[in-house]
C-alpha cells in the first residue's frame, strides 16, 4: 500500500478516537429527537456519516456500483443528504434503534469501510474521472472522509446541548 495513502487512512481512522464520548451519558428520548425543525436528530446524524463513508469508500475509491454495498440500514440512499432527510419524519427503522445499537453500528460500520479501505492499492496522488469534481485524487476523498467524520462529531455534541444535555469533555 502506498505509504501516503496509509497515513490518511490512519488519520481518518483516528477520527473514531471520541466516537464513545459521543454517546456516553446520551439519554435514549434524545437519541432521535430533532433539536428544531431544521435540525437532524443524533441517529440521523449517525446514519448520514456512515452512509456517506460507504459512498467514498465503496462508489468513489472502488467504484462499486451501489448495489453491492447497500445493504445495511445505515446505508440506506435517503441518509445521503441531510437536507432531504430532513424533509419527512425520522426514519422508522432507524428510531427503533436504541443508543448502544447506534453506537454499535457507527463502530462496526466504520470498521467495514476502513478494512475496505486497507485494501486499496492506487498511491494517494491518483486521479478519477467519474464527476466528483471536487474531490479528485485518493487524497482528497480520503481527506473527506476523515473530515466528514469529525465535523458531524461537532454536529453531534451541538445538539445534545440544544437538548439539554452535558458532554463529557466537551
Amino acid at each position: 500500500m502506498d505509504a501516503g495513502v496509509r497515513e490518511i487512512i490512519e488519520a481518518w481512522h483516528w477520527m473514531y478516537f471520541e466516537a464513545d464520548l459521543l454517546f456516553e451519558g446520551l439519554r435514549q428520548e434524545n437519541l432521535h429527537r430533532r433539536p428544531a425543525p431544521n435540525l437532524l436528530a443524533i441517529s440521523e446524524h449517525v446514519a448520514h456519516v456512515v452512509r456517506s463513508e460507504a459512498s467514498i469508500v465503496e462508489r468513489y475509491l472502488f467504484s462499486r456500483d451501489e448495489s453491492e454495498w447497500a445493504d445495511t440500514l445505515m446505508r440506506r440512499k435517503l441518509f445521503g443528504w441531510p437536507p432531504t432527510m430532513l424533509e419527512a419524519d425520522i426514519d422508522q427503522d432507524l428510531a427503533m434503534l436504541s443508543v448502544d445499537q447506534v453506537h454499535e453500528q457507527l463502530l462496526w460500520e466504520h470498521k467495514r469501510c476502513y478494512e475496505t479501505a486497507l485494501g486499496l492499492r492506487l498511491p494517494a496522488s491518483h486521479t478519477f474521472a467519474d464527476g466528483w469534481d471536487r474531490c479528485t485524487s485518493v487524497r482528497d476523498r480520503l481527506r473527506i472522509a476523515a473530515y466528514h467524520v469529525g465535523y458531524h462529531a461537532g454536529q453531534i455534541y451541538t445538539v445534545r446541548h440544544l437538548l439539554g444535555e452535558e458532554t463529557p469533555e466537551n
